[in-house]
């Protein structure tokens, strides 16, 4: 089940490539990196807000299936689900690039208070009640 999808756009550029000019494999994580950090944008929550608040959230699993290269210059769009937000953030992408798919991924983030080396299996008021007013909007 899918709460929430959002588009990202990107644009291969030199650096992230090695010298056949094809994306280095662990520049894929930095193009999710970018659609998390812009999904928290996208519901007022910044990373800058999640450190106010006395919060972390680490990501614990991350899991690729690279299916078809990208090169120098392609553009590409990460299609991005919140699968679950209320233990755990779960996150499932899809990296698509002149129609075809290249990348599926998904990840696992969980609630770090600071100071502390135990997670918390709920994730703080601030983070949900704005996921559930999204779906709130997205319902009417």
């Amino acid at each position: 089940m899918s709460y929430f999808t959002f588009e990202t756009q990107g644009r291969v550029e030199f650096y992230d490539c090695d010298p056949m000019g094809v994306v280095w494999h662990g520049n894929y994580a930095k193009y999710l990196e970018t659609a998390r950090s812009r999904f928290f944008d996208l519901i007022d929550y910044p990373y800058s807000a999640i450190y106010s608040d006395g919060y972390t959230f680490p990501v614990v699993d991350l899991r690729l299936k690279y299916i078809s290269s990208m090169r120098m210059g392609d553009e590409f769009v990460i299609t991005t689900d919140l699968e679950e937000f209320e233990n755990r953030i779960v996150h499932s992408f899809i990296i698509k690039c002149r129609d075809k798919i290249c990348l599926k991924a998904r990840s696992v983030q969980v609630c770090l208070p600071d100071g502390s080396s135990g997670l918390s299996f709920i994730m703080p008021a601030n983070f949900t009640d704005r996921i559930r007013l999204i779906i709130q909007r997205a319902e009417q």
